[in-house]
């Protein structure tokens, strides 16, 4: 392998840094030619300082150290986007830097590159630092996701995977969307992949910056940008709307010999009927929303500088 780029994503990450970049010295060490590229997403602590006493220090004279820093927070999917259109590697490995992503898997994964395989994903197996609701969020999402769209993501699957120059080059040119899921893309545009397995490490300090509502977030935008199954729900509730009517309808003929007022059935016809119509609009709103997004075309990141 002639160069390697590891990118790292860093939201006020100092607390991190230290132990990360000791474990950087002890694992990659002089083995590998590789560049490392912080994206620096628009953290408020001293993340920025923390990189460049790390690159000042790095003597190295093959080895790169880049420090990219956005004018605010772009979020995650941005920064791994960043770290794809700059990279150079032959081989771009993707991780957090909270060492949550073990940096011992490096050499496993570059083994697979060098062996033909074009995408590696990482799967965790094991998180201690993840509550149980997260933990059972995340699997009813990955199966959510494999049931009613034509695509299948790895359960599990992390924002923890390498790719070829192949794929980065295929990526750059051809998937540019605003609202993405890099991890489900990676494993749904074909090539020859593969899945690898990690222990997750625990947080060196602090905690998740993705809260449940970022979570619940992330997973809509996945699931309104990989099936329109959503969008086909009017037709599914039209349907049973009328079944409901026609069942409605003939109760109201065999029971109107005793005059029953009827008014608490209209009435919970009618919130029943709206609570549907409103569910749908509000599904169609989502959709609307991300093309809007599309068409604006507005960077999905901006840097405010590259040191």
């Amino acid at each position: 392998m002639k160069k390697i780029s590891i990118v790292f994503s860093c939201y006020n990450e100092e607390k991190c840094l230290d132990k990360l970049f000791e474990k950087i010295n002890t694992t990659l060490n002089n083995k590998y030619n590789y560049e490392l590229i912080f994206i620096n997403d628009g953290s408020k602590d001293k993340t920025r300082d923390k990189i460049l006493e790390f690159k000042k220090n790095n003597k190295s004279k093959k080895n790169v150290v880049k420090l990219i820093s956005f004018s605010k927070n772009f979020g995650h999917e941005a920064s791994m986007l960043c770290g794809l259109d700059y990279a150079t590697g032959e081989c771009i490995i993707f991780m957090d830097s909270d060492l949550q992503h073990p940096l011992e898997k490096v050499d496993e994964i570059i083994n697979e590159i060098e062996n033909g395989t074009n995408i590696v994903s990482m799967i965790s197996i094991s998180n201690s630092d993840q509550s149980n609701i997260g933990r059972t969020f995340s699997t009813l999402f990955y199966k959510l996701i494999n049931k009613i769209s034509n695509i299948t993501l790895y359960e599990n699957a992390s924002d923890f995977f390498a790719i070829d120059n192949t794929v980065a080059e295929y990526l750059r040119n051809n998937y540019r969307e605003k609202v993405r899921f890099l991890r489900g893309i990676v494993q749904n545009i074909g090539f020859n992949k593969k899945a690898l397995y990690f222990v997750a490490g625990s947080r060196t300090s602090g905690r998740s910056h993705y809260n449940l509502f970022s979570l619940i977030r992330l997973a809509f935008n996945t699931i309104f940008s990989y099936t329109n199954l959503p969008l086909h729900l009017g037709g599914i509730f039209a349907v049973f709307s009328a079944l409901l009517g026609f069942i409605l309808m003939i109760y109201t003929l065999i029971t109107r010999g005793s005059a029953p007022s009827g008014y608490a059935t209209i009435i919970i016809f009618l919130c029943f009927m709206f609570s549907i119509m409103f569910l749908i609009i509000g599904i169609i709103g989502e959709y609307i929303a991300i093309i809007f997004t599309e068409i604006k075309n507005r960077p999905s990141y901006t840097i405010m500088n590259i040191e």
